[in-house]
């Protein structure tokens, strides 16, 4: 029972939170939660709540002069560092460095004579063989007592360099070495040699010997001499530096850092630092105090008003435009947008506010009068973070209602360029004459006419840049994304040019006629365009198996009624498994999946009951699977995509015929249920069917009439009473529909109800 019990509840509450109203309620409970938090900590009084190493939110001004006792001591004590140390020359060091070079040197010459003294001392004569032996002998002594001496100055050679020095270097060659050095080390001893500039002398030393005409051995030799024979003859004086040191902190100490009255002490977007946070300790500005719950709830109970305003509002006037979750999201996103940058702008100036761009999105996504009204309840709650500006005020409900007018119907991104430049003059208008009523300067109103026209025209780029954002996000249809869509170099469009050029051409004939019916019932007529350009891209699946695509063969004359249905009623719902993948939006989704709604496929019905099982045929086997039209822009691309394929198979294109026609097939969609849900009424059909007329006028060449007999078998075989207008209207509906949109394939299935001379001409002039 408890498990029961439990799964019972959990049903329950996953009911009540999928339940549409439960979602707004809370959506709105959210939204207005964060707009108090958001407009009470922006109109709250001057106390503010800072912490050390947080970004400031406020621009705060010293009341008086005060000092700021932290930044002055670190001040000094920066002065004090940048003290260059009081330095101590060591003269003696570099004496020491120069006899030190002096004593390699004489070790090197030492070393070298004792080969030849060593050899001498033999006294007597040698062979070449031996004295050479002798010789190398001497040279290797001597060089290991060169390198024991040499370790005493701290040069460390290599046994190859000792040797090299004893026996392979030239009196010449060691003379020149020897004066090179002892120059490059007196040039560099005689400047100041410090710790700190060490190495970069000796770099110097070292890159003078590589670029010297000394073999490469002396060279390395050289380079190890400098690194060891260099040192600093500069130290610090300890003592008088220090002195120095004090004697600038204590300078820097009588130049105290004042904060002027009037003056920041932190700006907006800075970071509190240790000495700002201390003088606002000083001042008693950090927020203390117990949290204020009157001004809170004042705030509080304004903006539930101004909420209960907005949703009462919604609920008389705007229930179709925001009927969903997703609408709901969508204008308290804009809001609370809106209010953030308020809460952040204002602090720098209360008329850089960005309170335009609501109405303009709003406008563009949803509908003109809900912008207005969100603009004037807006603009009424900033004006508790502007602190009443004035000027604010008239600027953002004047200024943002002319906005969404400006950009109603905007269907091109240039226009609503234009319209930046618009709300801009409008703007600078109208701070303009706040400023004369208020008596300010030239120099103060041209400073914020700037400033309003520049919100004016950043407004409008901010919008058209997101706009693509809330397009994608809540799938929302606006003017700017339809025609993106109605460019022929859309992918998918492209594909359908490609893939089924004759659906191609059918879906403008439709998107004509659906736009100018829809214009005159006060419809959304580039939506209607646009999904008449997309209702038959299911066709793409499999575009032979359409009239209007086939050259020759045609593949429904080797398939039965049954089958040919399914295929041709599957259309729908291929196109909209497309479009998905295409990413079209919802609305033209739902239009491509509705034009046909549950309409039957006549010509396989008639062609079935004409068969061996005729009289156990149902009408629901051969109906589109729908859903019906629920708009009237897919109502008017059901009503268009019959039309242009019946008309299109008359013969005789007279006006009269063609209103009857269009007349018939209007009425038996409404007789068939197929316009129930959509909202269009008798006086919408007429002026439909006006409009449809219009368009036809000379548009389609001559089609091949059926004869009176395949009328009058048909007829028979569908076991009804139809009048022959009737008739003729439907046969030709449904094969034009077969072949140019969806029903059937080619007027060649009713060759076998005509005789064989006629059929033959028939198809004959068909397939030209």
């Amino acid at each position: 029972m408890n498990k029961v019990k439990k799964k019972k509840t959990k049903r329950q509450v996953i009911s009540f939170f999928r339940n549409r109203t439960t979602q707004r309620v809370l959506i709105a409970i959210v939204t207005i939660a964060i707009s108090v938090v958001i407009i009470e900590n922006s109109a709250a009084p001057r106390k503010y709540k800072l912490e050390l190493g947080e970004s400031s939110k406020y621009d705060i001004s010293a009341p008086r002069d005060i000092e700021n006792v932290m930044l002055t001591e670190r001040f000094a004590n920066e002065a004090a560092e940048k003290v260059v140390p009081v330095m101590e020359r060591l003269d003696s060091v570099s004496i020491d460095i120069i006899n030190s070079v002096n004593e390699f040197f004489n070790d090197i010459r030492s070393a070298r004579q004792s080969v030849f003294n060593g050899i001498s001392e033999q006294g007597q004569a040698f062979d070449s063989q031996d004295y050479q032996e002798l010789l190398e002998q001497e040279r290797a002594e001597a060089a290991d007592v060169l390198a024991i001496r040499l370790r005493k100055h701290g040069l460390q050679l290599t046994e190859d360099q000792t040797k090299h020095l004893v026996a392979a270097v030239t009196d010449d060659e060691l003379d020149r070495f020897q004066e090179l050095t002892v120059e490059l080390i007196s040039t560099v001893m005689k400047k100041e040699v410090t710790e700190s500039n060490l190495a970069s002398q000796v770099d110097f030393v070292q890159d003078t010997f590589m670029v010297s005409d000394l073999s490469q051995e002396l060279k390395s030799i050289g380079s190890i001499v400098a690194a060891v024979m260099l040192k600093p003859n500069s130290v610090i004086d300890k003592d008088k530096t220090n002195e120095a040191r004090n004697e600038a902190y204590e300078t820097a100490l009588e130049n105290k850092q004042i904060i002027t009255e009037g003056s920041r002490i932190v700006s907006f977007g800075d970071i509190v630092t240790e000495d700002k946070l201390e003088v606002l300790r000083e001042l008693n500005f950090l927020e203390t105090d117990s949290f204020d719950y009157a001004f809170a709830g004042g705030i509080l109970l304004v903006v539930l008003m101004l909420s209960f305003l907005l949703i009462l509002y919604v609920h008389h006037f705007c229930s179709k435009i925001i009927p969903g979750t997703k609408e709901t999201i969508l204008l308290c996103v804009i809001i609370l947008l809106t209010l953030v940058s308020a809460w952040l702008l204002n602090p720098v100036r209360s008329l850089l506010i960005p309170v335009f761009i609501a109405p303009m999105l709003i406008t563009i996504l949803l509908d003109l009068r809900l912008g207005i009204i969100v603009n004037i309840l807006l603009s009424l709650t900033i004006t508790f973070i502007t602190n009443g500006d004035q000027g604010f005020l008239y600027t953002a409900i004047i200024g943002g209602t002319m906005a969404a007018f400006i950009v109603t119907g905007a269907n091109q991104r240039s226009r609503l360029s234009v319209s930046g430049l618009a709300i801009a003059f409008i703007n600078a208008a109208v701070i303009s004459c706040i400023g004369l009523i208020s008596k300010s300067s030239l120099a103060s109103i041209a400073i914020n006419a700037a400033l309003v026209a520049l919100n004016g025209m950043l407004s409008t780029i901010f919008t058209i840049g997101i706009l693509p954002f809330f397009e994608s996000t809540f799938n929302i249809i606006t003017p700017l994304k339809l025609l993106e869509l109605a460019n022929p170099n859309q992918p998918l469009m492209k594909k359908l040019l490609m893939e089924a050029p004759g659906t191609y051409h059918h879906s403008l004939m439709v998107g004509n006629l659906a736009e100018v019916a829809s214009e005159e019932i006060n419809g959304n007529a580039l939506l209607a365009r646009v999904g008449a350009y997309y209702h038959d891209v299911g066709k793409l699946k499999r575009p032979n198996f359409f009239k209007e695509n086939q050259l020759s063969d045609n593949p429904h004359d080797r398939m039965t009624p049954n089958l040919s249905t399914l295929v041709i009623t599957s259309h729908t719902t291929d196109g909209a498994e497309i479009a998905e993948k295409y990413k079209v939006p919802l609305a033209v989704r739902n239009i491509i999946s509705q034009h046909h709604g549950t309409t039957l496929a006549a010509y396989f019905y008639f062609k079935a009951k004409k068969g061996e099982k005729g009289e156990n045929i149902k009408q629901e086997d051969f109906r589109y699977q729908g859903p019906r039209p629920s708009t009237k822009e897919a109502a008017v691309v059901m009503l268009a995509d019959s039309v242009e394929a019946a008309v299109r198979s008359m013969v005789e294109k007279t006006e009269g015929k063609m209103e009857g026609l269009i007349r018939k097939i209007i009425k038996d969609k409404l007789d068939d249920g197929q316009l129930d849900l959509c909202e269009l009424t008798l006086k919408d059909l007429d002026m439909i069917a006006k409009a449809f007329m219009r368009v036809f006028g000379g548009y389609f060449h001559e089609r091949q009439q059926y004869p009176e007999m395949q009328i009058k078998e048909l007829t028979e075989g569908a076991g009804s009473d139809i009048d022959p207008l009737t008739a003729e209207a439907g046969i030709q509906a449904s094969v034009q529909q077969a072949g140019n949109t969806s029903d059937t394939t080619d007027t060649s299935m009713l060759a076998d109800e005509i005789p064989n001379e006629k059929a033959g001409k028939h198809n004959e002039k068909h397939q030209a």
